[in-house]
């Protein structure tokens, strides 16, 4: 969980890394595979398949440690393996992850006070 949880860290999308050479093109391509995404967050995608439409969330990196969504990407790691290519998926509805999302977001802001 935790080389997960570090792999999504240091990649705001799932493309292939860059190649090495320092070209302006390179660079073009790299800031606009990250564009809409902020720094120390990740793109989750939820739902889709039978439970209906899919959802894209950007979940800050810290909060994927929190059992409640802990839970969630061992489904997801389950399902789709560690070797999953593509964005980060969870398969479940997204009115669990939303529930999920706002107990870790409330709990996180209770640890703050």
């Amino acid at each position: 969980m935790r080389q997960l949880i570090r792999r999504l860290s240091r990649v705001g999308d799932c493309s292939p890394p860059p190649p090495s050479s320092s070209s302006s093109s390179a660079r073009k391509k790299r800031s606009k595979a990250h564009a809409g995404v902020p720094v120390g967050h990740v793109p989750v995608h939820v739902g889709g398949g039978a439970e209906g439409a899919e959802e894209r969330f950007l979940v800050r990196t810290e909060l994927l440690g929190a059992p409640a969504l802990a839970d969630l990407l061992g489904r997801a790691a389950q399902e789709y393996g560690f070797r999953h290519q593509g964005p980060l998926r969870i398969p479940c509805p997204v009115a669990v992850f939303r529930r999920a999302l706002a107990s870790v977001s409330v709990a996180g802001d209770e640890e703050g006070e």
